[in-house]
């Protein structure tokens, strides 16, 4: 049976309005909040020219706990069961992958709020996650400024 929520977190607004609306669910199901960061991979052959692993790692590793950080922020207060995790690689190719293995019920993910043509231009995660996860996503916008 699936159960938990996959929130994919940048620490965005988009991504803190998700989470918002992850928790409220999660309260509902009484289930946990896994917080998705997802960084990109540098091993590039230019930057092991230049950098060791443990040096790369440990770039992504602060890059990650600095984007987590609002989403922590967030949960701790709550009362929500949740764990926090960092993959590396594709964003939606990863969050979808660990949506498989955990076997979620919900990716519930901030929208950048692009429209369709520049998504596409750019390269929208949330419209990959749409069309490669086996479970339901929400996309949740961004609050109104």
């Amino acid at each position: 049976m699936r159960q938990n929520i996959i929130v994919p977190f940048d620490g965005s607004n988009s991504a803190q309005e998700a989470l918002r609306v992850a928790i409220e669910m999660a309260g509902k199901f009484n289930e946990a909040i896994l917080l998705l960061n997802v960084q990109p991979s540098l091993n590039t052959p230019n930057s092991k020219r230049f950098f060791s692993d443990s040096d790369i790692q440990a770039y992504q590793q602060s890059l990650y706990e600095e984007a987590i950080a609002p989403g922590l922020h967030i949960l701790e207060s709550s009362g929500i069961k949740f764990n926090a995790k960092m993959r590396v690689g594709i964003p939606k190719e990863e969050i979808c992958n660990e949506a498989l293995n955990q076997n979620v019920r919900y990716i519930i993910i901030g929208s950048r709020g692009y429209s369709a043509f520049v998504g596409s231009m750019l390269g929208s995660v949330s419209q990959g996650i749409l069309h490669l996860a086996d479970c339901p996503v929400m996309v949740v916008n961004a609050p109104q400024q």
